[in-house]
């Protein structure tokens, strides 16, 4: 779920782009207190199992998702929509008052995008590279495939929570920052950079309102901060298993 909301997120960190030029500060995790730390593979267990387990997850061959968007300060609102396929497949759509249609799809090779505020384009490079990584339908339970270093280096608050602060390193991307809940072991917060036309944007998301969707926990609540401006998207309804076209996929002619 959280991979296909990046997605989305990508298509507005190109709009909040375009109006702020500003960079966000960097957040660099607190050392742990005086305690033993986890190794980052006991981290990574806990969230499996606390999401549901390895089994349930690869029960569900696809996804889809339904949901609100809002924007802040710019007051933007609008509907997402999420497909997803495994073993890699996407297509987001989004709906902005005042805007439109904004589309972004993965078809296994070719990443794409069409909006009209940058048109129709494919994907290359970094940015090509970050749509691969994060489309693995199962990224949950490979987590330490997609990064093969990751390292717990503290303990910090999220909110009234503690958590444990992994610095997650794929290959060719700049490393990511996953905060996983002490006690219930849920992904709460992930920091990372967003790779987009307009360059690269740091993003802090957090992740709530955990609900349980044909057996495997999801969060319904995702806000992401990006330099002055605030994404929320809050999911309605989620459906798995459903058939799915895998010509939606493909980039649309226009």
């Amino acid at each position: 779920m959280k991979i296909r909301i990046t997605l989305l997120i990508a298509i507005l960190t190109a709009l909040a782009s375009a109006a702020f030029a500003q960079t966000a500060p960097e957040t660099v995790a607190k050392p742990a207190p005086a305690v033993k730390l986890p190794a980052a593979q006991e981290v990574v267990a806990k969230y499996v199992k606390a999401i549901g387990g390895r089994e349930a997850i690869e029960k569900i061959k696809s996804r889809t998702t339904t949901g609100t968007v809002e924007m802040s300060p710019m007051g933007l609102k609008g509907t997402f929509e999420t497909v997803a396929a495994a073993p890699d497949r996407s297509l987001a759509k989004l709906t902005l008052g005042g805007i439109g249609d904004m589309f972004e799809g993965y078809d296994g090779t070719v990443a794409w995008s069409v909006n009209p505020i940058q048109g129709s384009r494919d994907k290359s490079g970094t940015e090509l590279l970050q749509t691969k990584i994060t489309n693995d339908f199962y990224r949950d339970i490979r987590l330490e495939k997609i990064y093969p270093k990751m390292t717990v280096t503290g303990i910090e608050k999220v909110g009234d929570k503690d958590a444990h602060v992994v610095r997650a390193e794929p290959v060719g991307l700049n490393a990511d920052m996953l905060y996983f809940d002490v006690d219930s072991g849920l992904l709460v917060r992930v920091d990372s950079e967003l790779v987009s036309p307009v360059g690269t944007q740091k993003a802090r998301t957090f992740y709530d309102e955990y609900k349980p969707f044909d057996g495997v926990m999801i969060p319904t609540k995702t806000r992401t901060v990006l330099p002055q401006v605030e994404v929320t998207m809050t999911v309605t309804d989620a459906k798995s298993n459903t058939p799915v076209d895998q010509a939606r996929f493909a980039k649309p002619k226009v």
